[in-house]
């Protein structure tokens, strides 16, 4: 069975709505969960908070955090998740820098914050991952749904 699938039963089994705030990986994560079926019963919104300006309006996630921190940290990773679990059970936030190149924060390119909150515990994952543009987004997606269901294994 694959994660995407797995997730979507936990989640259905448990009776619990999941939600999703994702940067760059651009949607990848609610389109994986999506794609299964009978996500319906379970998926309640993703939001692609791609600038800063998204982030801001849609997730609720400070100015200030975005100046002193950079997008790409765990302090915006954490702000996005209480943007998005107003109305649900489980979210996920995903920000970071998938290449080609790095940008003006001066972060290396692979450098990502994953961020779980089931039922209120919230967690914030730091990785470096390695490869090439799609490599980044994809390692991404995966990692966010691999922990999404480490933490629910532990409810």
């Amino acid at each position: 069975m694959s994660e995407s699938r797995e997730l979507v039963e936990i989640l259905k089994s448990k009776n619990l709505k999941f939600s999703c705030a994702e940067s760059f990986t651009g949607g990848g994560l609610a389109s994986a969960i999506i794609s299964v079926s009978g996500a319906s019963a379970v998926f309640h919104e993703g939001i692609v908070a791609y600038s800063n300006e998204a982030k801001t309006e849609r997730l609720k996630v400070k100015a200030e955090t975005l100046e002193k921190y950079k997008p790409v940290s765990k302090e915006v990773a954490s702000e996005m998740l209480d943007g998005i679990t107003e109305n649900c059970d489980v979210a996920v936030s995903t920000t970071g820098l998938a290449g080609p190149s790095s940008d003006e924060s001066g972060f290396e390119v692979g450098l990502c914050f994953i961020g779980v909150s089931v039922n209120g515990k919230k967690e914030i994952y730091k990785f470096n991952l390695e490869g090439d543009r799609t490599s980044v987004i994809n390692q991404g997606i995966d990692l966010a749904i691999s922990l999404t269901l480490e933490n629910l294994r532990r409810i």
